[in-house]
């Protein structure tokens, strides 16, 4: 599939759109392709990732000691198929 035939690619999750998800939750939406024309597609594959950072100073005493602290978790990485094989899209 080409660059060129492909006019808007959009994931729309359900939900509002300023959703946070949780852990254990399920993260569902619909994935919207509109082609220039027709097109062979070999597959698609949708990637998802959830990570969480954080990064916070303290400070202690008279003379203004500082601890950085930084912290990243990442609590899933998957990819699905969405199609495989040949089709004209």
């Amino acid at each position: 599939m080409s660059l060129i035939s492909i006019k808007t690619f959009t994931l729309e999750l359900d939900g509002p759109a300023d959703a946070a998800f949780t852990v254990g939750e399920v993260v569902s939406g619909q994935v919207i392709l509109e082609l220039s024309r027709d097109t062979r597609v070999q597959s698609m594959k949708v990637q998802g990732r959830g990570v969480a950072t954080a990064h916070w100073l303290e400070n202690r005493g008279m003379n203004s000691v500082y601890n950085d602290y930084t912290s990243k978790v990442t609590y899933f990485r998957k990819r699905q198929n969405l199609i495989r094989g040949q089709y004209w899209l």
